[in-house]
């Protein structure tokens, strides 16, 4: 793609209304949300956004804007059993209806004019998903076909433990174009080289999403141990647009790569485990840790490299970067439709 797409503001708000407005984006592990009130706060593409568990405790979602004057309803997680307008007081019941308009009379404000505007909302493999959307698509057909690939894995039944973001100076679709492809690897993270089976590094590609997957090094790796060595095996999920589902043996990362501006965005990485044991934890996040650290440092270098006047538009290889282009050939065609 052209450099000046990763950096000129124009086709990020084209992403936005076209893509992030469009697309099912994950909010968080199910986990999380699964005792009537408990409420998840997040934001896509600038708009605030809660899921709240109901009192059957299936899961509705809802703009965190209050229907007075734009007040927030919720700035963190929490449980609760009703929402407050944090400007002027207004209350919400879980379901979205108005309760109490602090301040009017309901001879003058009919409140079932003034109930909270939901989005969609579903759970798939476990994780929680919004669409803004008027028409969201159906996610599971999108998307069944990753539990087949990773069979016998039952990643719904990890725990989430816990959540690191990361401020990056790149454009997210710098950050995107780094993940999907391991021809890097060897060159940005030696003891990762080390960890993997580099020579079988293989991807494969669907319509809306890409795989790839490589054979781990028992004695060498951080993550949990296996039976056999069928199940040793690291697998990496990129679900357009910004969804990434990293799975190793007990554990299961998604990253949610979130653009602020056209030359920044913040990762969220959700660590979820099969058990709790503390050694494997720590150590898996240090290794994790490690590798992000390495990324963060080539991303913001080659966003620094695309605004340069030494760049304009390069090449991919044709055997190992084909998620790339897949990638960026689904953004191509929803830019230059915008």
């Amino acid at each position: 793609m052209p450099s000046e797409w990763y950096f000129e503001n124009r086709f990020l708000e084209v992403e936005k209304r076209d893509i992030f407005l469009k697309e099912w984006q994950l909010i968080g592990s199910r986990s999380r949300i699964k005792k009537p009130g408990d409420v998840l706060v997040s934001e896509v593409a600038n708009n605030p956004i809660v899921v709240v568990c109901q009192h059957d405790k299936t899961l509705k979602a809802f703009y965190n804007v209050c229907q007075h004057r734009g007040g927030p309803l919720a700035y963190e997680n929490c449980n609760t059993n009703s929402l407050q307008c944090k400007y002027h007081g207004w209350v919400y019941k879980l379901d979205g209806e108005l309760k109490n308009a602090r301040g009017f009379d309901e001879s003058i404000l009919k409140k079932d004019n003034f109930g909270m505007v939901e989005v969609g909302v579903c759970e798939w493999m476990g994780q929680v998903f919004v669409n803004l959307s008027k028409n969201p698509n159906d996610i599971g057909s999108r998307l069944n076909k990753i539990k087949d690939l990773i069979a016998p894995l039952d990643v719904t039944q990890y725990k989430f433990v816990f959540r690191e973001s990361y401020e990056i100076a790149c454009n997210w679709k710098v950050y995107m174009d780094n993940f999907l492809e391991g021809f890097h690897i060897p060159f940005v993270h030696p003891k990762l080289n080390q960890v993997i089976d580099y020579k079988q590094y293989k991807t494969e590609l669907f319509k809306y999403f890409s795989l790839q997957w490589c054979p781990l090094e028992n004695d060498l790796s951080p993550y949990g141990s296996v039976k056999s060595a069928d199940e040793n095996k690291a697998y990496y999920f990129t679900i357009f647009p910004n969804i990434i589902l990293n799975i190793a043996p007990g554990r299961l990362q998604t990253n949610i790569v979130e653009p602020t501006t056209s030359r920044s965005c913040v990762v969220h990485f959700d660590y979820h485990f099969e058990n709790s044991e503390t050694s494997n934890i720590e150590k898996d996040a240090e290794f994790s840790e490690l590798v992000q650290r390495e990324d963060i440092q080539i991303c913001e270098s080659v966003q620094k490299g695309l605004e340069s006047q030494g760049y304009d538009v390069g090449r991919l290889s044709p055997e190992n970067e084909t998620g790339v282009y897949h990638f960026q050939s689904m953004i191509r065609n929803i830019l230059s439709d915008g």
